[in-house]
């Protein structure tokens, strides 16, 4: 048998949401890329994040959420660097992992319980506005779980000379999270976005809406804008891609008006 030792990083590795990281395992033998088994894995030996062996990638057990994100650089296996990485990380990603080497009768796991992955999301304001509204709107923010944001965020009120309402709504992401609804709505009416937060940079983003009135006469037909955006503080790169549908009712009863 052929002894060996494994190793990895000795502090946590930080990582942006939507970026690429590379978590460093370093054997202390060259190794080949035939007879050796190369596996990644979390809390639990069969949970795999990545197995090379039988001189190639084993994709079949591997696990859903890391299919097409995860990499080994064959290349260097001559020099004893069996380093993974992951792309594309999220909150998910958070945790312990664990790099296990088989080869030549001998079996080595460096245990990385202080490496642990931390995605960097702190930092994301996102901008929710909306305008020609009537009577004056409320704002709602939800994550994906349901929970009530609203009270994290800070949102204003304004009135044009033609008597419609704007509302402008700010919230900064607070904790790890991938779907955000901002719902802004009164009495009668009700618009939402729904952001989807990834890699991609999307800063801001916004559609038209007309409101049918049933008395036009009086009420004509107002557009109404709802604008999401973020913006990025410090050096984090987050930002948000495209999932804004919408639920509006648009008839509106206007009494006493004739």
């Amino acid at each position: 048998a052929i002894l060996f030792t494994v190793s990895g990083p000795a502090l946590p590795v930080p990582a942006i949401a939507g970026s690429d990281v590379v978590l460093d395992c370093k054997c202390s033998t060259d190794l080949p890329l035939e007879g050796v088994e190369v596996r990644w894995f979390r809390t639990r030996f069969d949970s795999l994040v990545h197995l090379y062996s039988e001189g190639r990638d084993q994709t079949g057990e591997q696990e859903e959420a890391y299919k097409h994100r995860t990499e080994l650089f064959k290349k260097e296996f001559i020099h004893g660097n069996v380093s993974l990485k992951l792309k594309d990380v999220w909150g998910s990603d958070n945790g312990t992992y664990r790099c296990f080497i088989d080869y030549a009768g001998w079996y080595e796991e460096a245990v990385m319980d202080q490496c642990t992955l931390q995605c960097v999301l702190d930092g994301v304001r996102l901008l929710c506005e909306s305008s020609g509204w009537f009577p004056a709107p409320e704002v709602l923010w939800l994550d994906d779980q349901g929970n009530n944001l609203t009270t994290f965020s800070n949102w204003t009120v304004r009135e044009d000379s033609k008597g419609l309402y704007s509302v402008k709504s700010q919230i900064e992401i607070i904790h790890s999270t991938n779907k955000i609804r901002c719902l802004i709505h009164n009495e009668e009416n009700e618009q939402e976005g729904k952001l989807h937060i990834s890699g991609q940079l999307l800063l801001s983003l916004s559609m038209n809406i007309y409101l049918h009135f049933l008395t036009d006469e009086f009420f004509p037909k107002v557009p109404v804008n709802l604008v999401v955006s973020s913006v990025l503080l410090g050096l984090v790169t987050v930002a948000l891609s495209f999932v804004l549908p919408y639920n509006i009712k648009q008839h509106r009863e206007i009494k006493g008006m004739y």
